[in-house]
């Protein structure tokens, strides 16, 4: 099956055959001539012939590993998708990009369910990070990506199918996707304010050191929702007291984009930030020294500090990030004096920095209690 495009003035042939390892591109002056050749190769292909010039195009194809090498040394790459590519390069260790077929690609979601059982979030992971680089190896090389296999697998491909567990080994089972709504009571809240003061357990030796600055970076996260890396990235200039917002630089996305976004701010923390940053210049907090390439360190740092103070305050199952639920929770539960919504859910899209609508059904973990109470 043949298909031709404009592009640039010129005519690009697109082959798609079940004999041919993965589509095929070819550019040329006329739509006359690309439709001449186009009609040739498939009389040739429909006897099960295949051009010498294409078996030359699959022998000279880079391997994928090559490939993996360059889009992470050019291209603009996230820490997460660098990691992945790491552990997916182990993976296609010999294969060529011409190799890249749907079949392939069916076979390697396989073996990522049957062999190493991964969850289907973790696959979903991995094959969109494989496929930016060859949508990027594709745009280099042809202009064109349209023929990323990786890009056709079907909706909900991730999930184990009954053929998927039946090939499992006895060892294993199907694994879902896990969505966390854990989020903090006001009890739990309570704890770890109290465990940030100082305040010993009577069943441990000593209480935790009292730092003002970890206090406030918790008290921080917990009534934006900032994620942590914004949080001690933040820097003296970005906090307007004034108009009581902070105007957050954002995270990169996969692309190195950054998302600047402005996030309202309690009275209580505009006037605690306010008197924290009256004396200080450059970073609002000490932990992080500014170098980019210690943003990683830093973050576990913090991160390890953080699920310390949640086990001594005796806060089960929690994570640092999981502050990011008990924010969102705040944002949409905060009412007018009329008992009108004080902010649409578009705005804590902006507010939370998400640009996808489904953001807030995963971080709006609302306890039925709390709904229950509205009836009463």
């Amino acid at each position: 099956m043949s298909s031709i495009q404009p592009r640039s003035g010129k005519f690009q042939l697109r082959v798609v055959h079940k004999l041919l390892p993965t589509p095929f591109f070819f550019t040329f002056d006329s739509r006359e001539a690309a439709q001449s050749y186009g009609d040739q190769l498939e009389a040739l292909l429909a006897k099960g012939i295949v051009p010498s010039d294409l078996l030359k195009a699959k022998a000279s194809s880079p391997s994928v590993v090559s490939v993996i090498d360059e889009y992470t040394a050019l291209a603009p790459v996230s820490d997460s998708d660098a990691a992945l590519l790491g552990v997916v390069g182990t993976e296609v260790i010999g294969l060529r990009v011409s190799g890249i077929t749907y079949p392939w690609v069916e076979g390697y979601v396989r073996r990522l369910k049957v062999d190493s059982n991964l969850s289907p979030g973790t696959i979903r992971k991995r094959i969109g990070a494989l496929a930016r680089v060859l949508d990027w190896h594709l745009l280099k090389t042809i202009g064109n990506k349209a023929g990323n296999p990786l890009r056709m697998l079907p909706v909900g491909y991730s999930a184990y199918s009954g053929e998927d567990v039946r090939l499992l080994p006895a060892s294993a089972e199907a694994k879902t996707d896990i969505h966390r709504d854990r989020r903090l009571s006001v009890t739990e809240i309570q704890a770890i304010h109290a465990a940030l003061a100082g305040v010993k357990r009577k069943d441990r030796e000593r209480a935790l050191s009292v730092d003002p600055a970890f206090l406030l970076l918790f008290d921080l996260i917990l009534i934006t929702g900032l994620r942590l890396i914004e949080a001690y990235r933040l820097r003296v200039t970005q906090v307007d007291a004034d108009m009581g917002v902070l105007r957050v630089e954002g995270s990169k996305g996969h692309r190195g984009a950054i998302k600047p976004r402005v996030v309202p701010l309690h009275p209580v923390m505009r006037d605690r930030l306010r008197q924290w940053c009256a004396d200080r210049q450059g970073l609002v907090f000490p932990f992080w020294d500014g170098n980019v390439a210690t943003e990683k360190q830093t973050t576990g740092r913090l991160s390890k500090r953080f699920a310390v103070l949640f086990e001594y305050a005796g806060v089960d199952d929690f994570k640092e990030h999981d502050l990011r639920h008990t924010a969102t929770c705040q944002w949409f539960e905060l009412r007018d004096d009329a008992g009108r919504w004080k902010f649409s859910d578009v705005e804590i899209c902006k507010i939370m920095g998400w640009s996808n609508y489904s953001m807030v059904l995963r971080y709006a973990s609302l306890r039925g209690e709390d709904l229950a109470k509205r009836l009463e």
